[in-house]
C-alpha cells in the first residue's frame, strides 16, 4: 500500500527528454505530441525560465471556447514539465535517501521554485475562471476540471506556500530518518524491511526476537518523529486558518477533492467495518491461534503459514521479480504484460530493498513523457509480488489515460487510482497458478483474502485516527496516545500486547502517510471495496470485466468518482449491506 542490490534507475533517467518516438512494439501510441507553447530543452528547475511562460499565459485573452482550450493545452504542457522536475527529483532522492546531493536538489526545487510556482499557478487558475471563454466551454466535457480549479482558487492563499514548504522540508526529514534505520539480526544488518522474511518463520522464537529487535530500532527514532508530527500538525491547522477554516480536516477534504462523501461517510464507513469486518477478523484469528497451538495471539503471530509451509520466496532478484510479474500480467491480459514491458525497457523500475533507500511503495508518473516510474522495496516474498502488482494497476491507470492533452484529465481522484491497484492484486491473484504450484498458488491466495480484510480494520484505524488528531487540536502526546489505545481496542481487540503497551501506543508512528499525505489514507478503504466488485465480476466473465476496468481507467480524471466507478462497473457503495456482502464473497473464497 507502498522494495542482490536494485538498480538506482533515477541515475539513467534523461533529465530533461525531449519527445520523440518510441520504437517499441506494444498496441498503443507511445509517441507524445510535439510541444505547442513550452520550448523542447526548458529547465523547468529554473524560475527564472518558468515565470515568463506563466506571465505569457496570464495575460492571453481567452474570449472564446477555442482560444480557452488552446490555452488550457499551452497551460498543461508548462505544468507537466515542472511536475516532471518535481517527480525526478522526488525519484533520486526516495532511491538515496543517504545522498545529500539528491536530497538539496528535491528540497531547493521545493523551497525556491514551487511556492513562487503555486503564487503563479493561483494567477492561471483566477484568468481562466473570470474568461469569458469560460461559459463557451462545453460544460459537460470540462466539469471535472472546473469544479476542482474554483476549489483550488477558493482554497488558495499564498501564506501557505511558506507553511508548505515547511511541510516539505519536514516530510523529507522523516523519510531520511526511516530510510536510515537498520536492524542487526542474524549476524547481519538488515533494512526494516528486509526483516520480513523473519516474521513467517515456522519457530516463534525467531518471529519474536525479530519484532523486538525491529521495534527497538524504531523506538529510538519515536522522538524525533514524534517532534516532526507535532510540527506537521501545527503547520497544517494553520494552513487550514488561513483559509478561512476552522478545522483542518474541512480544509484537507476540499483540498484533497472529496466531492462524493463528506467527514461523517468515513466516520460511518469506520463503524460499518467495525461491526462487519471485524468480526470476521477475531473469527479467523481465533482459528490462527487454535491452528498454532498458542495461548494468545501476538503481533509476530500474523504472518506464520498455518500449515507449517516455509515462507514463499519465488524470487531473488529485480530481474526474476519483474519476470514474474509480467508472467502474471499476461495471464490476465496480454497488454498489461506489453505496457509493462515499456517500463523495463525505459528502466523506469527500482524494486528491491536497500540501505538508504525510502521505505513503502509508489508508482509516479513522469508527465513530460508521460510515462511511470514505479517505486518497490522488495526483499524475495510473495508480498512484494503483490505489491508489484498494486503498482503495476497504477502504471497502468497512468498508461491507459496519457491520451490526454490536458493534465487534469490525466490526474485521476485518489479513490480511483487506488482502484486502479487494488483490482490489479486481485485479479493477479486469480493468476498465480502462471507462476507458482498450485499448492503455492492456494496459499498465497487464502493469505492475501484473508489480509485484505485485516487491513480494512487496520485502514479505518489510521483513519479514525487522524479524524481524531485533526479535532482535538492542542492535545498532548499522552492524549494522542490514549486515543489510538481506544482505536485499536475497536477494531483489533483480540490481539495480545502485554509487556509492549508502548509499543501498541505508538504503532501509530509506521505509517508514513500519516506523515507525508494527511488523511490520504480512506481511499484505501473506499477502493478496496471497489476492487472486490472487479474480482468477482473477473470471476463470471473475466473478458468483460477487464474491458470495463480498462475502459474505466482510460478515463482519467475526466468523470466524477461515481462515474468512473460505474464505468468499471461497480458500486460507490459504502453500506454495511454492500460491505457485510463483499465480506461474505471473501471469507468463503479464502475457505475455497
Amino acid at each position: 500500500m507502498g522494495a542482490p542490490t536494485g538498480h538506482a534507475v533515477a541515475t539513467v533517467l534523461p533529465p530533461r527528454p525531449a519527445f520523440g518516438r518510441w520504437s517499441l512494439a506494444v498496441p498503443i501510441q507511445l509517441t507524445p505530441p510535439a510541444w505547442h507553447f513550452v520550448p523542447p530543452r526548458l529547465d523547468a528547475g529554473e524560475l527564472a525560465l518558468l515565470e515568463p511562460l506563466f506571465q505569457d499565459l496570464a495575460a492571453r485573452p481567452l474570449p472564446t471556447a477555442a482560444a480557452a482550450e488552446r490555452w488550457l493545452r499551452d497551460e498543461s504542457e508548462l505544468l507537466a514539465r515542472i511536475a516532471a522536475e518535481q517527480a525526478r527529483r522526488y525519484v533520486a532522492m526516495t532511491c538515496n535517501t543517504d545522498d545529500q546531493t539528491k536530497k538539496q536538489a528535491y528540497l531547493d526545487l521545493e523551497q525556491n521554485v514551487m511556492p513562487r510556482v503555486k503564487v503563479l499557478a493561483d494567477a492561471l487558475d483566477k484568468h481562466f475562471l473570470a474568461s469569458p471563454g469560460l461559459a463557451h466551454l462545453d460544460e459537460q466535457h470540462f466539469h471535472v476540471l472546473i469544479r476542482k480549479r474554483r476549489t483550488q482558487s477558493e482554497l488558495f492563499r499564498e501564506a501557505n506556500t511558506a507553511l508548505q514548504q515547511q511541510e516539505s522540508e519536514l516530510q523529507t526529514k522523516q523519510q531520511g530518518i526511516l530510510g536510515g534505520i537498520t536492524v542487526e539480526f542474524d549476524g547481519k544488518t538488515h533494512t526494516l524491511q528486509q526483516m520480513a522474511p523473519y516474521y513467517e518463520s515456522q519457530d516463534r522464537d525467531v518471529r519474536e526476537r525479530a519484532f523486538r529487535a525491529s521495534l527497538a530500532a524504531r523506538k529510538a527514532h519515536w522522538g524525533e518523529l514524534e517532534d516532526i508530527y507535532d510540527q506537521l500538525i501545527a503547520l497544517r491547522q494553520r494552513m487550514a486558518k488561513n483559509a478561512g477554516f476552522t478545522s483542518y480536516t474541512e480544509f484537507r477534504f476540499l483540498e484533497l477533492g472529496r466531492y462524493d462523501y463528506a467527514p461523517k461517510t468515513c466516520l460511518d464507513l469506520h463503524a460499518t467495518i467495525e461491526s462487519c469486518v471485524v468480526p470476521a477478523v477475531v473469527e479467523l484469528d481465533r482459528t490462527r491461534t487454535s491452528r498454532l497451538q498458542i495461548d494468545s495471539l501476538r503481533p509476530w503471530d500474523l504472518e506464520v503459514d498455518l500449515d507449517g509451509r516455509a515462507p514463499l520466496r519465488p524470487f531473488a532478484t529485480q530481474e526474476q521479480l519483474i519476470q514474474l510479474c509480467r508472467s502474471i500480467f499476461a495471464a490476465v491480459d496480454s497488454r498489461f504484460a506489453e505496457e509493462f514491458d515499456v517500463l523495463v525497457k525505459e528502466q523506469l523500475l527500482d524494486l528491491m530493498s536497500r540501505r538508504g533507500k525510502a521505505p513503502g511503495g509508489y508508482q509516479y508518473q513522469l508527465e513530460d513523457v508521460r510515462l511511470p516510474f514505479i517505486f518497490v522495496n522488495g526483499v524475495g516474498l510473495h508480498g512484494d509480488v503483490q505489491t508489484l502488482l498494486h503498482e503495476g494497476g497504477h502504471a497502468f491507470h497512468s498508461i491507459q489515460c496519457r491520451e490526454f492533452d490536458l493534465l487534469a484529465f490525466r490526474d485521476y481522484p485518489i479513490e480511483f487510482a487506488e482502484t486502479a491497484s487494488m483490482s490489479m492484486e486481485l485479479l493477479g491473484l486469480e493468476q498465480l497458478g502462471a507462476v507458482y504450484s498450485p499448492a503455492d498458488a492456494r496459499a498465497a491466495r487464502k493469505k492475501h483474502l484473508e489480509g485484505i480484510l485485516r487491513i480494512l480494520t487496520w485502514i479505518a484505524s489510521i483513519d479514525a485516527f487522524q479524524h481524531w488528531v485533526y479535532g482535538n487540536e492542542g492535545h498532548s502526546r499522552e492524549q494522542r496516545q490514549q486515543a489510538w489505545l481506544g482505536i485499536r481496542k475497536r477494531f483489533a481487540p483480540h490481539l495480545d500486547w502485554s509487556g509492549l503497551e508502548d509499543a501498541l501506543a505508538m504503532q501509530w508512528i509506521a505509517q508514513t502517510h500519516l506523515f507525508n499525505h494527511a488523511f490520504y489514507y480512506v481511499e484505501y478503504g473506499i477502493a478496496q471495496l471497489a476492487a472486490l466488485q472487479v474480482w468477482r465480476n473477473y470471476r463470471k466473465d473475466k473478458k468483460g470485466a477487464v474491458e470495463a476496468y480498462r475502459r474505466a481507467l482510460s478515463l482519467g480524471g475526466s468523470k466524477t468518482l461515481p462515474e468512473l466507478f460505474a464505468t468499471a462497473r461497480v458500486s460507490f457503495d459504502l453500506s454495511a449491506a454492500k460491505l457485510r456482502d463483499l465480506v461474505a464473497d471473501v471469507m468463503a473464497q479464502a475457505k475455497g
